[in-house]
């Protein structure tokens, strides 16, 4: 039998998609082919295998699949709401429509190589990711080790339990590496993916010496307070700021405090960038529920150090929503944009097609944007020595066995 395998492919600004398979929910197989290889074709409401065991998405020698996709990369499964978890929900869906992260997901080994197996996140998500595609059309529960350690049966920040996620994974990441000894958290993929470096500099306006001190970061967040737009939040988060009187900078050439510039601007950029919009007060909880404006296409260049390079294009692909009025009430879903270019809305096990439009005019927490030509036609060229899968022409195929615990 042929092994089961997804196709991941990437996409650009401006690309519609085409033909009868961009509309609606699914897995965008023709019937014909998913009878050839012997499956079932999905349908909603059949039994669900709920209780992966941790690391069973693993790739196991001899077991192989029966079905074989080559269409392009569709939108995943809906996901069950568990009680006050659409936060969870809203965030899972974006990063299972991250394409990279996807592609690594569902190809790589880590499951037989796990020393910790039944604590391991980076296990728990990779199973969540390839079982959310492998069924498209139909709606699964979400993983409880994926919960375990954050979720309190009640409302929570989306944007907290991303970030817990990607950390978690990290560690994964770190404790599968360390054997080897050749770990480090800038070798992860969550790093290669998410992580990128800001660059703080201070000019002393005394001697003109210059100061650089460099940060990674996996998010960046935006003040939108006086901000009509993503650009306009960017352009003065890097704005140059003076630093003079009580807050006068204590040059270590002129031994004294002298007035200074500092600035700080993107020194390396993320294949992925996630752009947070901070919606809530640090101390109510209310929310800032203005409108601000966010492209299909953003070019981060004019907030980078290299001044005078081209264009640094990202595309949008991902947009996570809360709607109420403070972090303590309200609703999380989001839009993701499928591998043939269809936008969708996700919200809990409802995942319904829609326009562009839809996906470009609401009310934004959280941005995801992918490199343009960061992976294409889905291969993911700086993760191309982890990732295990053959790549066909124009496509990365990532080839996922042992199905028996997946299906």
């Amino acid at each position: 039998q042929p092994m089961r395998s997804l196709h991941v492919r990437g996409w650009g600004c401006g690309e519609a998609p085409k033909g009868p398979r961009g509309r609606g929910p699914g897995p965008f197989l023709e019937p014909d082919r998913l009878r050839e290889g012997g499956g079932p074709s999905p349908a909603l409401g059949r039994p669900q295998r709920g209780d992966l065991a941790p690391g069973s998405a693993g790739l196991t020698p001899g077991q192989k699949g029966a079905l074989s996709w080559k269409g392009p990369w569709g939108v995943g499964a809906g996901l069950q709401n568990l009680g006050n978890t659409c936060y969870v929900n809203a965030a899972l869906q974006c990063l299972s429509h991250t394409p990279p992260l996807a592609s690594w997901m569902v190809s790589q080994q880590h499951a037989t190589l796990c020393p910790a197996r039944s604590a391991c996140t980076l296990c728990a998500m990779r199973a969540h990711v390839t079982r959310a595609l492998l069924h498209a059309g139909e709606v699964i529960r979400p993983r409880e080790d994926l919960l375990a350690g954050f979720h309190r049966h009640q409302k929570e920040d989306a944007h907290e339990f991303l970030m817990f996620t990607l950390n978690a994974v990290q560690q994964g990441c770190l404790s599968a590496s360390q054997p080897s000894g050749h770990a480090s958290e800038d070798t992860t993929v969550i790093r290669q993916i998410f992580g990128g470096t800001w660059r703080s500099q201070i000019q002393c306006l005394r001697c003109l010496s210059v100061s650089d001190t460099f940060d990674p970061y996996l998010d960046i967040s935006l003040d939108i307070t006086a901000a009509q737009s993503v650009e306009q939040a960017l352009r003065e988060l890097v704005k140059p700021e003076k630093l003079d009187a009580d807050n006068a900078y204590d040059c270590g050439v002129c031994l004294r405090k002298v007035p200074a510039t500092k600035r700080l601007t993107l020194h390396s950029t993320s294949q992925v960038l996630v752009l947070v919009l901070k919606r809530f007060t640090p101390v109510s909880g209310a929310k800032r529920a203005q409108e601000v404006r966010y492209p299909q296409c953003l070019d981060l260049q004019p907030y980078t150090s290299e001044r005078k390079a081209g264009p640094l294009g990202y595309v949008l692909y991902a947009v996570l929503v809360h709607s109420g009025w403070s972090c303590e009430r309200g609703h999380y879903f989001c839009y993701v944009r499928a591998g043939n270019g269809q936008w969708y809305k996700m919200d809990d096990a409802k995942v319904t097609a829609c326009d562009e439009t839809a996906a470009l005019s609401q009310s934004a927490y959280v941005l995801f944007y992918a490199r343009e030509g960061a992976w294409e036609g889905g291969s993911v060229s700086s993760l191309g020595r982890e990732a295990s899968g053959p790549k066909a022409a124009g496509r990365n195929e990532l080839q996922v066995a042992d199905l028996s615990l997946l299906c």
